[in-house]
């Protein structure tokens, strides 16, 4: 994984997002690959792998009062804050800035300010395309997940039909940003399109991953790896559940109070 570089102090008063740029790459009409947590985790897992496969460097950040108030203490010794992530790739010919992440924020207002942070910053790098990745639930297995698509573009929408997509069968509502940044790219002058995968809503879902992942190999003409994918399911579904113990945690703390003290190890806030 690309080493991150050293990060500059956030503004005192930290009242909304801040979007701290470590290096500017040159960008020539970059597509922006979105892979934040939702069902199935597809879309992470996706990115995740992306920024393996094509060996991607970081080059900004953005930290928000929008997301949790939690940390990771990492076994390392290590505190890791949640942040979004932006790095640069090329897949094929094409520039690539994946947007990766380990969570979301928590309100609507916030959702719709870190979207419009994360678009206007990609609008200043000459950004033209927003691809948004997320699974849509089947409840059950299915062999060979279908990919949904719809755009903000025509033109657009054809492509990323002839590279496997397919039109929903009827209307369905995407919940977060990854329906939010492909849908407003349309007010900043860019293009925007979701992939929705078929995936059974399991905690880490490698082969809706796998898929998105073939698609976006064919709309890029770029070759990229899919072998690490099974253990990066295991290893996200691990973080996932440590998440959410610490959350349950710090719930169980704010109910039960001094009792709780002394008979819960549980993390610090």
């Amino acid at each position: 994984m690309p080493k991150a570089a050293k990060i500059p102090p956030l503004d005192p008063t930290f009242s909304s997002s801040e979007l701290q740029v470590l290096s500017k790459p040159k960008l020539t009409k970059p597509a922006l690959v979105v892979g934040l947590p939702g069902i199935g985790l597809v879309s992470k897992l996706a990115a995740d792998n992306l920024v393996k496969s094509l060996d991607a460097r970081l080059f900004a950040r953005l930290f928000s009062p929008h997301f949790p108030n939690q940390v990771l203490a990492l076994k390392s010794g290590k505190l890791r804050v949640f942040s979004i992530k932006f790095y640069h790739a090329k897949a094929g010919e094409r520039d690539l800035v994946i947007l990766r992440g380990d969570l979301q924020p928590l309100t609507v207002e916030g959702q719709y300010e870190v979207t419009a942070r994360v678009l206007n910053f990609f609008k200043s790098l000459g950004g033209t395309q927003v691809i948004a990745m997320a699974g849509f639930a089947t409840n059950k297995k299915v062999e060979k997940p279908r990919i949904f698509v719809s755009s903000t573009s025509k033109n657009f929408l054809k492509q990323v039909l002839s590279s496997g997509a397919a039109l929903t069968e009827q209307p369905v509502p995407v919940v977060g940003m990854a329906g939010m940044l492909p849908a407003l790219s349309k007010l900043y002058g860019l293009s925007g399109a979701c992939l929705l995968v078929e995936t059974p809503g399991m905690i880490a879902d490698a082969q809706g991953a796998s898929h998105l992942t073939a698609l976006l190999s064919k709309l890029f003409g770029a070759k990229i790896n899919v072998s690490s994918l099974d253990k990066r399911a295991k290893k996200a579904a691990a973080m996932f559940e440590q998440m959410e113990k610490q959350a349950q945690a710090a719930a169980d703390s704010s109910l039960t109070g001094a009792k709780a003290d002394r008979d819960v190890m549980r993390y610090i806030h």
